[in-house]
């Protein structure tokens, strides 16, 4: 079986690259489709991968998260007009890569619909690889299928987008936001990367270890008063030593209680954790989650971000504060505060400690192999 992976950014693939390891495993071939960030990150786990890019001379708005606004609902005539004029941009190289590797199966990143246009082209079912607590897709898939209707009907394929044929699911049922649809739910397995362990890690600590991670683009890494309000913070915390694991290029000095142990992956450390603090991401969520480690979630003005900061909280497994309220020096609801509760509460570890539980007890990804062998092997039914 040859099965087609398309992705929209690299984070998104990262979740799915435990599959694709697994069905490489039971001998089937599978290839990466993606702008080139997508196919770098695809070489790095080991797979292989086709660059697709946006056609020279026109330049395609990248399409906004498919939440909305945060504090809304969902702008779903703009949304769709975004997804119309990316895909259309996009597809045209999609189909090429697909036609020539001719695929029998395709898994989707639940944002990239350029995906959902190649299986009904080449009439081969999709799969839709969730990312984590999912809040939109249930919605915004039929909608994507609307609105690009005709955006697939330039290219011949008059039925428009496939609707997925199944629903991969990493995040744990318990986790899960309330309105998500049914799907099959998957083990997550950890992938942040290649490296080797640090000898940090293993050395015996006195204190608290906190892990920071806030992804590459966030304001905590962009806006040099929100990163010295950070440093700020973490160094007034009673005996904490915070991993940080990315810094900005123009950091000045960092207070001594801070390590930046450079590009280790999250999942050789945070084990040895006390508590992780990160911007909502979904694959740092499971990470942290996956080794039974408490969060705090400065919820970042991306609804998707915040969905999962709102799940954590409400399983009991962290707790979420507003990015404008967790870093004002002294406030009595602040980071210092929060990080303190984090720490030091046992219903926090006891819960996310159950969410650990509730994950290892889910299929892995070598017992899905088979229902995808399954799958590409019957007729599609459009």
């Amino acid at each position: 079986m040859r099965v087609l992976i398309v992705a929209l950014v690299p984070s998104h693939l990262m979740s799915m690259v435990p599959v694709a390891w697994a069905l490489r495993a039971a001998g089937h071939e599978v290839l990466v489709a993606g702008g080139a960030p997508v196919v770098e990150r695809a070489a790095a786990a080991g797979l292989s991968g086709a660059a697709v890019s946006e056609p020279p001379g026109r330049r395609v708005r990248r399409s906004a998260a498919p939440s909305g606004l945060a504090g809304t609902g969902p702008d779903w005539t703009l949304l769709q007009e975004r997804w119309r004029q990316r895909v259309d941009g996009v597809l045209d190289e999609h189909l090429a890569v697909a036609r020539d590797w001719r695929p029998d199966l395709l898994l989707v990143d639940p944002i990239e619909f350029s995906g959902l246009i190649v299986a009904a082209a080449l009439r081969v079912p999709a799969v839709l690889h969730r990312w984590g607590p999912d809040r939109i897709s249930s919605q915004s898939v039929p909608r994507a299928v609307e609105a690009l209707a005709g955006v697939a009907a330039r290219r011949g394929v008059e039925e428009g987008p496939a609707l997925p044929s199944m629903v991969l699911d990493p995040c744990p049922p318990t986790l899960q936001c309330p309105e998500a649809s049914a799907s099959q739910p998957i083990r997550f397995v950890p992938f942040n990367g290649a490296g080797s362990p640090p000898g940090w890690a293993a050395r015996p600590r006195t204190g608290r270890r906190l892990c920071v991670s806030f992804g590459g683009e966030t304001s905590m890494l962009t806006r040099p008063v929100v990163w010295e309000s950070l440093m700020r913070e973490l160094a007034a915390v009673r005996d904490l030593e915070s991993v940080v694991t990315a810094v900005p290029r123009d950091a000045a000095g960092l207070p001594a209680a801070v390590r930046v142990p450079g590009p280790v992956p999250l999942d050789l450390f945070l084990g040895g954790c006390d508590a992780l603090l990160h911007h909502g991401g979904a694959g740092t969520a499971l990470t942290g989650l996956a080794f039974g480690v408490p969060q705090l979630i400065v919820a970042q003005p991306n609804p998707s971000w915040a969905a999962v900061g709102e799940r954590v909280a409400a399983r009991g497994a962290g707790v979420v504060l507003d990015p404008d309220v967790a870093l004002r020096e002294e406030s009595p609801s602040g980071l210092r505060v929060a990080l303190e509760e984090v720490l030091s509460s046992p219903g926090h570890r006891s819960a996310a400690e159950s969410l650990a539980d509730e994950m290892s007890r889910l299929p892995a990804p070598s017992a899905v192999v088979p229902l995808l062998t399954e799958l590409a092997a019957a007729p599609v039914v459009r």
